[in-house]
């Protein structure tokens, strides 16, 4: 094989992983962190206080933000009290601001500032990050 073809070879190899890599992070930077909520089946429930609240057309601007995102797991645990949250639109934006931060922080500097452990970290979105924790924030 010549010189040229090697580099020619090379050069090929190179770009296919440059563009490999460019498709990816495009698709996980698909959407807001309000997307990336939405799109998770197991935060449903997180959606909906968003939406109820209207936070979600907050943290759908440009941002930065993170979101510390509980999952339906979470909130069904608090048992009557997710009643009582969804009933009372003051407590539960209250609640929702508790699961956000203004910029990007990451994993692990959220966990000991929140008191909680984070078991899926630094998702990307376009405007900032998001993190799944099984516990929900209550201020």
């Amino acid at each position: 094989m010549t010189t040229f073809k090697k580099t020619s070879a090379l050069f090929t190899a190179i770009f296919s992983l440059i563009l490999i890599a460019g498709i990816n992070l495009s698709v996980a930077q698909s959407g807001s962190v309000v997307d990336v909520i939405n799109e998770s089946d197991d935060h449903t429930i997180l959606a909906e206080l968003l939406e109820t609240t209207e936070l979600d057309n907050v943290i759908a601007q440009q941002g930065p933000f993170t979101v510390v995102a509980p999952t339906d797991d979470a909130f069904e645990d608090m048992g009557s009290e997710l009643e009582q949250l969804r009933q009372d639109p003051e407590r539960a934006q209250n609640v929702v601001i508790g699961h956000l931060f203004q910029g990007e922080v990451p994993a692990e500097e959220a966990e000991p500032e929140l008191n909680i452990e984070i078991t899926n970290g630094d998702i990307p979105a376009t405007n900032g990050l998001v993190h799944v924790t099984e516990s929900v924030i209550m201020n």
